[in-house]
This record gives C-alpha cells, structure tokens and sequence, in this order.
C-alpha cells in the first residue's frame, strides 16, 4: 500500500471552490486508489493537504499519466493554488485502521 501526499498553499476563500471540485473529481472511478482525505491545516487556513491511499505504485503513475489527472489538476486547482507546494510518495510499512467512513466535516 501506498499514501500520496500533497500540500500547497491556495488564495484566501478558494476552500469552497476546492471541496466543489473534489467532491466531482471524487465521483470519478480511478483504478487502484482506495482513500482520499482532503484536508485544511487548523493552523494555516490557506494550506490544502490531499491524502491519498493507494494499492500499488503503478496505480500512482497511471493515475498522474492521465489526461483526468491533467486536466483536474490544469482547470481545477492551478487557479486556486500560490506559491509552494510538494508531493510526497510513502510505501506503507504499518498501518490500523478503526471505524472509518466517508463523512464530512466541514
């Protein structure tokens, strides 16, 4: 198992257009990702985190090879997104997971 990390900084009050276009891109069937969290740092209202949880590496290169991945990423965040930003790609050494289902808490 994998976990992608990304985080980058976005213009002030861009919060409700980013959950608007994850909640679409959410609602497309990607081959190999088992969870998505996308999160709003309690400290720096401004930094978006997207986790990702996924099967195997391969499903990472052939999700971010994608013309979706592309075009999520051209049309949907590059307008709402300044300054830095960084991936991380970590292979899960261990892992617990208690009780989680979808929700939100916004």
């Amino acid at each position: 198992m994998y976990v992608r990390i990304y985080w980058s900084k976005i213009y002030p009050g861009s919060w409700p257009a980013i959950e608007d276009r994850y909640n679409k891109l959410m609602q497309i069937p990607i081959e190999g990702l088992k969870a998505r969290f996308v999160s709003q740092d309690v400290e720096d209202e401004e930094s978006i985190f997207t986790i990702t949880i996924w099967d195997k590496q391969e499903s990472i290169v052939r999700w971010e090879a994608s013309d979706a991945y592309r075009e999520f990423l051209d049309q949907a965040m590059r307008p709402l997104t300044v300054g830095s930003q960084s991936v991380s790609l970590c292979k899960t050494r261990l892992y617990l997971i208690n009780d989680l289902q979808p929700q939100t808490d916004v």
